[in-house]
């Protein structure tokens, strides 16, 4: 989790130079509309859960901040809109990225405020982004050597993570795990968060495919990192393992929905 995550985080925001060069004319719009679900998630997040139990609580909580936008989002995006909406959508994933590192993180942290705020600046996540950001603001690029280097390491992210979710699952109990805190968390997941940015996005004076790369991002099943960093902060990665199981087999059905609603 310290090597492979910050290294996956570098790539994509120093890929991000020519992108968001290109994107500047819509970057109050993308601001805007990746701000707003943002916000919106965080505040489901703080709603519901409260009766949850703690262990369960944290990875609930990062599960509704944080979408699998970008591992399973930006395929799904490219075969909807073809290269020009993944060219949108990996712009629009930027603020997503800092929040899901940032205060998503935080869901996992329980100390005090000031003692929290540092955990979680100096994590090596957001110490990525600090470097990717600073890379992509400067319009500076990484020697040849070293980025291969970046991106070998970024790669084996994926396939780690797949194999200890595996385990994960392999070692699962399916008992306990649909509960009705499930059921709630797989309704706000999928279909109540993107439905609320449906209906805003809807009166905005804004492209249909801004519009669908927010409501397809915002209704997108619960990302891998959950049991993650459920296994590495005393979460309930048994839990976050049947939650991300869940809610991406229920999204082989809520995705096309969507799509069929956007038109």
């Amino acid at each position: 989790l310290y090597v492979t995550l910050p290294f996956n985080i570098l790539p994509f925001l120093s890929d991000g130079i020519g992108k968001w060069s290109i994107a500047q004319k819509l970057w109050p719009r993308f601001l805007f509309l990746a701000t707003g679900y943002c916000i919106l998630s965080i505040i489901m997040s703080c709603i519901f859960y409260r009766k949850a139990e703690p262990d369960k609580r944290k990875p609930l909580r990062y599960g509704t901040i944080v979408s699998n936008g970008g591992f399973l989002g930006n395929p799904v995006i490219e075969g909807i809109y073809g290269t020009n909406g993944l060219f949108y959508a990996s712009v629009f994933m930027l603020p997503v990225r800092i929040v899901m590192w940032s205060v998503g993180t935080s869901c996992f942290m329980k100390e005090k405020s000031e003692s929290l705020v540092k955990k979680v600046l100096t994590h090596p996540c957001i110490v990525a982004i600090y470097l990717g950001l600073f890379v992509m603001i400067a319009g500076m690029s990484f020697p040849v050597s070293v980025e291969n280097t970046i991106s070998g390491i970024s790669s084996c992210n994926t396939p780690l993570s797949m194999m200890l979710v595996g385990m994960m699952l392999a070692e699962m109990n399916p008992k306990g795990i649909l509960d009705g805190t499930m059921v709630l968390y797989t309704i706000v997941r999928l279909i109540l968060i993107p439905a609320i940015l449906f209906g805003l996005t809807a009166l905005l004076p804004i492209p249909a495919l801004l519009r669908g790369i927010t409501v397809i991002i915002a209704g997108m099943p619960t990302p891998v990192t959950t049991a993650l960093l459920s296994a590495k902060y005393h979460g309930n990665e048994g839990y976050a393992t049947g939650m991300i199981f869940v809610t991406t087999i229920l999204s082989l059905f809520t995705l096309p929905v969507w799509c069929w609603l956007l038109g």
